[in-house]
């Protein structure tokens, strides 16, 4: 399995950074690898609603996700199951701490192509993602302190 846990500290409260996260089809605006992303249910947000997404991989819209989000617990923590090209699980964790919030974000998936897959990840893939990460967490760091 490939793991990811990226984290930053947001100088706005986690009811605030809540509705940065929780507006799906927004989230587009501060991952910088999302091309497209579609809630596909008739259910907009929480538990049970389903988000196709194209993210770039190393600039090519090459990974398709079907998400399906499993918890939904404002302004906690939402969960995900990946349910495309990697499966695996996801979650978005925000914890208050004095002078804001500690945000994390979680991936736990298998990659495509088995072993050789995990030894992509571990050596190219993985160092890239971090990078993406945490060029969004920036991102979702500069919206959330914005109406603070």
């Amino acid at each position: 399995m490939a793991k990811l846990d990226v984290g930053v500290f947001i100088r706005a409260t986690p009811e605030r950074v809540w509705e940065v996260i929780s507006d799906l089809p927004a989230q587009a605006s501060w991952m910088v690898d999302v091309r497209k992303l579609e809630v596909t249910s008739e259910q907009r947000s929480g538990a049970g609603t389903l988000v196709e997404v194209t993210s770039e991989l190393f600039g090519l819209p090459l990974v398709k996700d079907t998400m399906l989000i499993t918890t939904w617990q404002p302004p906690l923590r939402y969960d995900v199951k990946h349910q495309g090209q990697f499966t695996g699980t996801g979650a978005f964790i925000l914890e208050a701490a004095p002078g804001g919030t500690v945000f994390r974000w979680l991936e736990d998936f298998r990659p495509p192509f088995g072993p050789l897959g995990e030894l992509g990840f571990k050596l190219i893939v993985g160092p890239h993602m971090r990078r993406v990460f945490t060029r969004s967490l920036a991102n979702l760091r500069r919206l959330a302190e914005l109406a603070t």
